[in-house]
């Protein structure tokens, strides 16, 4: 388990450092998902002495921590919903639309989806980000998806609910048993030309599958609602190993 262990801090441990954070806060965060981790694999009335000998840590850090909330539930990005919403919702499929007005509108559609949050505020931060552009009142489409500018809160929560789920279902492929698609395609022994014609390709189908996803399950929650969730992403890493 060790080098599994590097494996996967290794990547944490750069996002750490280059944001600041300190070893202890870290060491603090690790104590409290252990707690919460043994918990939820032995039930909330296992005894701290048993807890401490499933995780290693003292009974006082137990007794401190066994009442600790669990993380946050991720929550879809606001711009994120309202782009995948403007691709897939039949009134729209990605066509350009007024900004303000009765739908199809971009001010009907924000809306439609959240109440609380004002269609002009979220307007300019997809034309901010560069997903949407405005010619004589009607924004268009420009980008397939929200992308969070690098380095923003924005950003940082998409990456954790990514990683997230993507943890999750790799590690219930092991705990539990496997039935979550999780696999990669890898080689080495490529050249520079290679790699950029690979992203190319894997760019262009990670797209397709993913806009057809979006726009079955806009139809589905319509159709088919309920308490269930679920997220499909795609990755490509890259890099020169000399």
């Amino acid at each position: 388990m060790e080098r599994v262990l590097d494996l996967i801090l290794a990547p944490l441990a750069r996002l750490l450092v280059a944001r600041g954070l300190p070893f202890g806060a870290a060491e603090a965060r690790l104590r409290r998902a252990y707690v919460l981790a043994a918990l939820r694999a032995a039930g909330r009335d296992a005894t701290d002495s048993r807890l401490s000998l499933m995780t290693g840590l003292q009974r006082r850090d137990i007794a401190r921590l066994r009442d600790a909330e669990g993380p946050t539930p991720s929550r879809p990005n606001p711009l994120a919903r309202i782009v995948a919403a403007w691709l897939a919702d039949p009134g729209y499929l990605g066509r350009p639309i007024p900004r303000r007005g009765p739908a199809p509108s971009f001010e009907a559609l924000a809306t439609a989806l959240y109440r609380d949050l004002h269609p002009r505020s979220m307007a300019d931060q997809l034309l901010d980000a560069g997903v949407a552009v405005e010619e004589v009142g009607m924004l268009h489409l420009v980008a397939q998806h929200y992308q969070p500018r690098q380095g923003t809160p924005d950003q940082l929560d998409y990456l954790a609910a990514n990683l997230a789920d993507h943890m999750a279902a790799a590690v219930a492929n092991v705990v539990d048993a496997p039935r979550l698609p999780e696999r990669a395609v890898h080689y080495n022994g490529l050249s520079a030309a290679a790699l950029d014609e690979i992203e190319t390709l894997w760019r262009a189908e990670a797209e397709r599958a993913l806009l057809a996803v979006n726009a079955r399950a806009r139809s589905l929650q319509d159709r088919s609602p309920g308490t269930g969730r679920f997220r499909a992403g795609t990755y490509l890493w890259r890099e020169d190993q000399t």
